[in-house]
């Protein structure tokens, strides 16, 4: 019954992520290995949004631990009882920490048939650039699982989230897994004094999680490095304007951040950056528009064929449109209520999960009703298609106009001063990553 549980809940993730975001990126997946026990640890930047990426993403379906209050929410309920969700009692929402001792037991009864723990060690989702100061219950497991109840071979598996705008609707994100590592080399430390070995391995985990998620100094510095990345790793192909992928900008950008140090270069390469996307501002580029070659016969076809996939889609996406736009607009306003950003994503995922769901059944219905059955399970069914399709058919008329902005700024003469402020840009950028990991740096 467990295994068909975590099956539906897998793929009810996969379908929500693949709405939801445009791209998701995985490093590193082969390193979780089956029947191991397993303690898995992530950063937490974008609440239930998080797990649910995990759950979609993983080899292995986690077994999550989440705060007790969680349940409270009714539209919640079931999906947390559906993936299995094990409740963390907190003082701070008034719950009494003692019924931790049985989560802590349900665990270690997981971790000895060979499960897979997952836990966000930061406690709390939030909106800094930094890793934030870790909890110790993820080592406490860990360990108790090892030496206390003898369960050999129990590994910590850190895992990095990265999201470009963790808020968008069809943003990117990025899950990278680092190596497995054996809580045993910690076992003789917890013989000897627990508190000690406990927090010894948090810390561990702490520098394993800043090695794989974002680690800046402040959002201004995450934001003009990503930036900076993104333009030294652009794609330069002849192509029409495409993302970067978000694994190679977040590589490079940790790369320029590790480099920096607040020295001369790293002042150079933020005035010249400074430069450059003031000139593009005022021309009204991206920084993929213009760097772009947009001579040649592949623009041509994949223009031509651009064109055609969206004259054919049109009429799916019109009805598409008209479908949601209601619920879509009333769920777009509710999700500008919550501060932290994560909170927005989670409402705007799991709003359009219910009300769609509603929306879907009840068009259905209706026609079943009024046409016939076939007639409305045809409607059911067809709905989120054509949803999908205005989603994807938006995206493309997007890129083309894209396309067509930077082909007429390609046959400009004007622009010869922010290509030149481009190439101080790559320079600058070039000149601080010298020395840096040769894995980090673009080709």
């Amino acid at each position: 019954m467990r295994a068909v549980a975590d099956a539906l809940m897998g793929g009810l993730g996969r379908l929500l992520i693949r709405i939801f975001f445009r791209e998701v990126e995985v490093e590193g997946c082969d390193r979780i290995r089956p029947g191991v026990p397993t303690v898995l640890v992530a950063n937490h930047l974008n609440g239930l949004v998080d797990g649910i990426l995990l759950m979609a993403m993983m080899r292995r379906f986690p077994r999550f631990l989440g705060k007790s209050t969680l349940f409270k929410i009714l539209p919640l309920w079931p999906l947390l009882k559906l993936a299995g969700v094990v409740p963390v009692y907190r003082a701070k929402d008034g719950q009494a920490t003692s019924r931790n001792a049985s989560t802590f037991r349900t665990c270690r009864t997981m971790l000895a048939k060979g499960g897979m723990v997952a836990l966000f060690p930061e406690g709390i989702s939030h909106d800094e650039p930094d890793l934030q100061p870790l909890k110790t219950g993820a080592a406490r497991i860990a360990l108790g699982a090892n030496v206390d109840d003898g369960v050999a071979g129990v590994v910590v598996q850190p895992v990095g989230i990265v999201y470009d705008e963790k808020a968008r609707f069809r943003s990117a994100a990025l899950v990278r897994v680092g190596e497995p590592v054996p809580v045993e080399a910690w076992s003789a430390a917890y013989h000897r004094d627990d508190h000690e070995a406990v927090r010894a391995l948090t810390d561990e985990m702490a520098s394993m999680l800043r090695e794989l998620s974002p680690s800046y100094q402040s959002w201004a510095e995450a934001w003009t490095y990503r930036e900076v990345a993104e333009l030294l790793v652009r794609d330069t192909d002849g192509a029409a304007p495409r993302s970067v992928a978000l694994s190679d900008g977040d590589r490079v950008a940790r790369a320029l951040s590790a480099r920096s140090g607040g020295g001369a270069a790293a002042t150079s390469l933020q005035e010249v950056f400074d430069k450059y996307r003031e000139d593009l501002t005022l021309v009204g580029l991206t920084d993929a528009q213009l760097a772009a070659n947009y001579r040649g016969w592949r623009l041509r076809v994949a223009f031509v064929w651009s064109v055609v996939k969206i004259l054919l889609g049109a009429p799916f996406a019109l009805v598409g449109a008209v479908v949601h736009i209601v619920p879509y607009e009333i769920i777009k306003q509710i999700a500008k209520k919550p501060t932290n950003e994560g909170m927005k994503a989670t409402v705007k995922l799991l709003s359009c999960f219910t009300a769609f769901s509603l929306l879907y059944a009840g068009f259905g219905t209706a026609m079943a009703v009024n046409f016939g059955t076939w007639e409305g399970f045809a409607a059911g069914l067809g709905s989120p298609v054509c949803g999908y399709v205005t989603v994807r058919f938006s995206e493309r008329v997007k890129r083309l106009g894209g396309a067509l902005e930077g082909y007429r700024a390609a046959r400009r003469t004007t622009l010869a001063r922010v290509r030149a402020h481009r190439d101080e840009v790559v320079a600058a950028g070039r000149s601080l990553l010298k020395g840096a990991d040769e894995a980090s740096l673009p080709a």
